[in-house]
């Protein structure tokens, strides 16, 4: 039976999303959330009952907060390109989110853990059908409109996804430099709001809209 919510369960909420974000899902530990938090590992039984529980209110509150961004992002006036720009772009600004824990969900996922798979296709799919719908609106005057709604998805989207999940795979490793140029220099550049609204800008323009 669910509890109901108090300040402790918000406060632990609190420290989980902090700890996914900063340290990943392996980093986000029930002692350490609980000592972020100041609470009591009796207080985060009572709640969540356990990490496993934990970590999905964590990732559904997460993914409610990127919906309601992302849902006024694509209600705003203007053609369905500045609209599905504006997708891109918070799909890009939650991966950015997202990097410290990516590397584990899609490592689940790789694996065949119906569980997460499960999970994800439960909670974190619905802004792909608006991705659809828009990419729907803007096919007739791209250069791929004999091409499927899913290839439209497929050619757009990892441009968004794909450097945080290696980014996050990256700094989990310890890497320092890539090509010469620092980790901390390249974080900057491609994960800065200026830089996920450059890499969108390329989505669509490589599929001519």
């Amino acid at each position: 039976m669910a509890r109901p919510p108090s300040g402790t369960d918000l406060k632990l909420k609190a420290a989980g999303r902090k700890l996914l974000q900063e340290k990943g899902i392996t980093g986000l530990s029930v002692r350490e959330a609980c000592r972020v938090a100041g609470v009591n590992t009796g207080m985060f039984h009572y709640y969540f009952g356990s990490k496993d529980e934990f970590l999905k209110v964590v990732l559904k509150d997460l993914y409610a907060e990127f919906m309601f961004n992302f849902k006024a992002g694509v209600s705003v006036d203007g053609t369905p390109r500045v609209r599905l720009k504006n997708a891109m772009v918070e799909v890009g600004k939650f991966a950015r989110n997202m990097r410290g824990a990516a590397p584990m969900i899609f490592a689940d996922l790789a694996y065949g853990n119906k569980e997460a798979f499960a999970f994800v296709r439960g909670n974190f799919t619905e802004h792909i059908r608006y991705v659809a719908a828009l990419a729907g609106e803007c096919r007739p005057g791209s250069s791929v409109k004999s091409r499927s709604i899913p290839f439209m998805v497929a050619a757009m989207v990892p441009v968004m996804i794909f450097p945080a999940l290696v980014g996050g795979i990256l700094e989990k490793n310890g890497v320092k430099k890539i090509c010469g140029r620092s980790v901390g220099a390249l974080r900057e550049e491609i994960f800065s709001d200026s830089g996920i609204a450059e890499r969108a800008e390329i989505a669509l323009r490589g599929i001519g809209i």
